[in-house]
């Protein structure tokens, strides 16, 4: 079985970014996200990753409304999250759900942990990180000099198989 993870930097306002870009740069975070998820399937949404630059070591699994306008590039794109998911299975049995915010949205339910960078940041921003709810809970924290990695666990990840589309 695929474990999915979510895995982010959030600001103290929940910010994620401001639909552009992310509005802080902590190189400590960065290095520590990027050996992560290095060797994984990354999966993100089509506009987040028409912004981002590569991430040597992962395969892009990117969720768009229209997959075939996409065809040859260096990523697989789906329009579902079982199709997200059986891409991340054909490759490895760990998969990154790294954004935007209507894609952690849209895998919360499905995800079996979370890796949330907790940042001393105060900004604003239209985009946030969703709220993992009540059957999340709090199982390791990693203290790093200006912020700490939080680790939370699902307890009832539900099962992708009727999951929404893109």
């Amino acid at each position: 079985m695929t474990e999915l993870v979510l895995i982010a930097g959030v600001g103290e306002t929940g910010v994620i970014g401001d639909g552009e870009t992310i509005p802080w740069h902590y190189e400590e975070d960065e290095r520590q996200y990027k050996e992560r998820v290095a060797g994984h399937p990354v999966v993100v949404g089509r506009k987040t990753w028409a912004g981002m630059t590569d991430i040597r070591g992962t395969h892009p699994v990117v969720l768009t409304r229209d997959p075939a306008e996409y065809e040859g590039a260096n990523a697989t794109f789906v329009s579902t999250v079982p199709d997200a998911v059986e891409a991340v299975a054909a490759r490895d049995d760990v998969g990154y759900v790294i954004g935007g915010q209507s894609v952690y949205s849209m895998f919360l339910p499905y995800a079996d942990r979370a890796l949330v960078s907790e940042l001393p940041e105060r900004a604003t921003g239209a985009k946030v990180f969703p709220y993992l709810g009540t059957d999340w809970s709090v199982t390791g924290r990693e203290h790093y000099d200006a912020f700490d990695v939080v680790e939370y666990t699902h307890e009832h990840p539900r099962p992708p198989g009727d999951a929404e589309t893109a």
